[in-house]
Formats: C-alpha cells, sequence, structure tokens
C-alpha cells in the first residue's frame, strides 16, 4: 500500500462523537528538508505517512474538546513554532511544556545534534494549575521511531487523575493503551489485538498474522 493511499485513508478516520478531557496528540509532522522529511525519500515521510501544518490544523480536533480540557502535543524541536500554532488553531492556551531528553541516541539536526522532544501543554476553559512537584524533565532510551516513552504517561496519568480530566484520547496512537481511548491509522484493529492476547506475540505479529489469515481465506474461495 503506498503512503499517499494511507495518508487518505487517514484523513477518512472520523473522530470518536465524544468529548474528551484529555487530549494526547502526536502529529506527523512534514520538515521542509528532505534530509529530515520533505521528501517520500528520507526522514520521517519515509517511516510513515506526514501531513501538512495546513492540514493538521484543519483536523477537527475542537468537536471532541470538552469546554474544560488539556491538550498534550508533542512537537520536535524544530517545529515548536508550528506546535504553538496548531494548539491555538486546535481552541487552546499554551501553558508550559515537557521535555523528553533522549539518551543512548545521537539525534540529528544542523545547529545542534537534536536529542530532545517536547511536549507542549495547553489548556482550554478554566483548568486549574496543576501545582505538580514532578520536573517537566523525563529521560529514557528511544524506542522504535516516534514511539513514546513510558515514563511520560507515568507522569501525566496520576495528574489526569487527580483532576478529574477523563476521559482521555491519544491521536495518531500506534497503538491503544489501557484507560485510553485511541484514534490513528496504527491503531490495531479489535482482531489484531485478540490475536496478540491469545498468542503473546507483539502487535507487528499480530498484524501479519491477521493478514495471512486473510490472503488464506481469499485463496479458499478462488478455489
Amino acid at each position: 500500500m503506498s503512503k499517499e493511499i494511507e495518508l487518505k485513508q487517514k484523513k477518512s478516520i472520523p473522530f470518536p462523537d465524544k468529548k474528551y478531557k484529555t487530549i494526547l496528540a502526536d502529529p506527523p509532522w512534514t520538515y521542509e528538508n528532505v534530509k529530515t522529511g520533505g521528501s517520500l525519500k528520507s526522514g520521517s515521510a519515509q517511516k510513515y505517512p506526514t501531513m501538512t501544518l495546513k492540514e493538521i490544523c484543519n483536523l477537527e480536533v475542537p468537536k471532541i474538546s470538552a469546554k474544560k480540557s488539556v491538550l498534550f502535543l508533542w512537537a520536535t524541536v524544530p517545529l515548536i513554532r508550528e506546535g504553538l500554532t496548531v494548539m491555538e488553531k486546535w481552541g487552546y492556551e499554551y501553558k508550559t511544556f515537557i521535555t523528553w531528553r533522549k539518551i543512548m541516541s545521537l539525534g540529528m539536526g544542523y545547529w545542534f545534534r537534536g536529542q530532545v522532544e517536547i511536549n507542549l501543554l495547553g489548556i482550554r476553559g478554566k483548568v486549574k494549575a496543576f501545582r505538580s512537584q514532578k520536573p517537566n524533565f523525563i529521560q529514557c532510551k528511544v524506542g522504535k521511531h516516534s514511539q513514546k516513552p513510558e515514563k511520560f504517561f507515568q507522569l501525566i496519568e496520576p495528574i489526569i487523575t487527580k483532576f478529574d480530566l477523563n476521559p482521555k484520547i491519544e491521536l495518531f496512537a500506534r497503538e491503544k493503551r489501557e484507560n485510553w481511548e485511541a484514534w490513528g491509522l496504527e491503531v490495531p484493529t479489535t482482531e489484531q489485538r485478540r490475536l496478540q492476547r491469545e498468542l503473546s506475540i507483539t502487535i507487528e505479529d499480530a498484524e501479519k498474522v491477521y493478514s495471512d489469515i486473510i490472503e488464506l481465506a481469499k485463496k479458499k474461495v478462488e478455489e
């Protein structure tokens, strides 16, 4: 399947008909430089279908945002300005950010090697300040491409519970996390999750098994 078709499918996935008090988003940012994702030949666009700033801004996130809600928005350092633009377009007011330092990773970049990623926090409506005693900094190893660390969830989930900021949804999710709703092309189907549980395998293996089953069924029909 081509990345162009994948992107069209992603755009066509409807948002749930529901309001959320917490929205976590990890948009597939487009970089202008070809070496960092500006073409399908290299960078992030080689890993997954990217979206333009306008396309991300036009997502109907305000329709699923509760009047009193928070937004955790991932943005790479070169695209912080774009991240703030998206936050404003989605109806949120910027407050602070969380820094993830990626250890055991050289990073990329033209000015300095980028070894950190930023999560921008914005609010909508009258959300009380967290006054958390936890630092806005985590550090841990990098997982799969664009995968976010468990330590991040360990930082924000107790706060979400304490301030009654459920329900919560992750946009552009790669898997469905317990007690979260998930939206995105990479979210495994119900059948894939069932296979994963029953066979105790990874999501990737479950997807392959599921694809093999479908292909086998097609051959049986053709016979």
